[in-house]
């Protein structure tokens, strides 16, 4: 039955060739009663004029025009906007299942939790969407989901693809961010505003930044292995574009967020490891591939990072392909780009 308003959270922008699908697959979901906050982030294509008539169509579908502000911002004026019991993000170059909603509104009922998951597919327009897997659920507290986040096992961290209770971005956060308050580039980094979760604005993988404490936030979440979430991989995304030198900010997030899971999950040091060594290989990634040589300082300075941290690897047991990635790309950038192109021909996120 669908029994309680859920909001979906749709930031747009640049979208016009992708939109559609998107919004297609919301507005057909088995869980009807929903509201679509679509949040135009100043396209200058014609983005907003497509929303603007699914909105005439449907009137769950509210339209809010906005100044460009980023992924963070978008999301953030949705929450400040929506009427419902939960929420859920979802990108507008992506689309879901009709049965998304339904199944992490389900989950949710079934195990009494606050946040739901489900998994993604990353999809191209050469690549299929394949049949969906024997679908298996269960209830993990906090801990075990942030242990599983690091290694991107069954939950991942990024921001789609769940389910939130909207008390989650209602309440003051339980987790003290008391001791970052002292560091004035560490508040660039701290999912709060005006003391509440939001998005931190104006950085790089503002999912990163945010989904740890909302998870640590609950005392369990129900996780789902179905792949309901289409992720589009687009070769123009923030993800491959070419670097900025404020790009490089992202060492200072990860450096902040790790001391904060040390200090809370000790037990956590190779799911640690796990997700610097991704972080570095991701930036290290988009500088190789895009040959930008005005950055050769920092590619040194990733270069000898993963170097280093390739020789701790035999204490510590890391996920195959990130450990792939940091050894190819500590010893030969020639050879990382030839995996690099690999990996994105077979649809990698990123």
């Amino acid at each position: 039955m669908d029994n309680e308003l859920i909001s979906i959270i749709v930031p747009v922008f640049g979208v016009e060739k992708y939109i559609r699908d998107c919004l297609d697959s919301i507005i057909s979901q088995t869980y009807k009663n929903i509201e679509i906050i679509v949040v135009d982030d100043g396209s200058k294509d014609k983005s907003g004029d497509i929303a603007d008539q699914y909105a005439e169509i449907d009137q769950r579908i509210l339209i809010i025009h906005k100044d460009n502000g980023g992924l963070s911002d978008a999301r953030n004026v949705g929450i400040d906007h929506c009427h419902g019991s939960y929420i859920t993000f979802i990108d507008s170059d992506d689309f879901v299942s009709s049965t998304y909603i339904e199944h992490l509104y389900n989950l949710i009922k079934l195990y009494d939790t606050k946040i739901s998951s489900c998994m993604y597919q990353i999809f191209s327009d050469n690549l299929k969407i394949e049949t969906e897997k024997k679908i298996t659920t269960r209830k993990v507290n906090s801990d075990e989901a942030i242990e599983l986040m690091l290694f991107r096992n069954g939950i991942t961290h990024i921001a789609c693809a769940k389910l939130y209770h909207k008390s989650i971005f209602e309440n003051s956060p339980k987790t003290d961010f008391s001791d970052y308050m002292g560091n004035k580039s560490s508040l660039n980094y701290l999912p709060v505003i005006n003391g509440r979760f939001r998005f931190p604005v104006g950085i790089l993988n503002e999912d990163l930044a945010t989904i740890y404490y909302l998870v640590e936030e609950v005392e369990s979440i129900s996780i789902s292995n179905a792949q309901l979430y289409y992720y589009r991989s687009n070769p123009k995304s923030i993800t491959k574009a070419k670097v900025k030198a404020t790009d490089f900010s992202v060492f200072e997030l990860y450096d902040l967020l790790s001391k904060h899971l040390e200090r809370y999950f000790p037990m956590s040091k190779a799911g640690i490891i796990e997700l610097k060594g991704t972080i570095y290989v991701k930036l290290y990634k988009r500088l190789v591939m895009n040959n930008q040589r005005e950055f050769s300082e920092q590619m040194d300075f990733i270069q000898e990072y993963l170097k280093m941290e390739v020789r701790n690897l035999k204490d510590y047991t890391v996920r195959f392909p990130t450990k792939i990635r940091m050894v190819v790309g500590s010893k030969s950038r020639i050879f990382f780009k030839i995996l690099s192109i690999i990996e994105n021909c077979l649809g990698a996120k990123s």
